[in-house]
């Protein structure tokens, strides 16, 4: 799933939203619209909430997923239901009851700092494919400013890495972060 920076803000915005449900005795099902609609109003300056639409919340949801899935966490998105039947979609894919028992008796709170690291990785990503790809001669010149600029800090082996440098910045990685990558390479 490639993620968009929209995604991922409105992934943000969900998220505390399903943990406040999650909370609740029995754990809350809220609809769509009614995610949407609380959402625009904890999150009334993300543009990105305000223009969300009922027809792109899966896709939302699917972000939030990633992380749960990843961590083996039980699956937030069962507390989502449609309107009309008032139960998950059937791309769900378990028992949603199961699902929603596992959610009430977690503690959310010991996996809030890594959901923040996880859309901060995503951001990053998403930011990275939205940049334009860059020729190698600018790519060169990028790579030869930053380490005249930054010379005395960086590790005198990073010169080992020019090639690496100049494929990681023609991608659109900024200079400062394929400086980074390469010096953890070692």
């Amino acid at each position: 799933m490639n993620v968009t920076e929209t995604d991922v803000a409105v992934a943000a915005s969900f998220y505390p939203i399903l943990v406040a449900c999650a909370r609740q005795t029995p754990p809350r099902l809220v609809t769509y619209g009614e995610l949407i609609s609380i959402a625009k109003a904890q999150f009334p300056t993300v543009n990105a909430v305000q223009s969300a639409i009922p027809v792109s919340v899966g896709r939302r949801l699917d972000v939030v997923r990633l992380f749960l899935s990843k961590e083996g966490l039980p699956d937030l998105t069962s507390l989502v239901v449609n309107g009309s039947t008032g139960e998950v979609g059937d791309a769900f894919g378990s028992d949603p009851e199961t699902a929603r028992a596992a959610v009430a008796g977690f503690d959310w709170s010991s996996v809030e700092t890594e959901f923040n690291l996880h859309l901060t990785g995503l951001r990053k990503q998403a930011v990275q494919r939205s940049r334009p790809k860059l020729s190698r001669d600018a790519a060169k010149k990028l790579m030869a400013d930053y380490y005249r600029e930054h010379q005395r800090a960086l590790p005198k082996q990073i010169s080992t890495k020019r090639e690496d440098l100049i494929k990681m910045i023609e991608d659109g990685v900024l200079p400062e972060e394929a400086f980074q990558r390469a010096a953890a390479q070692g």
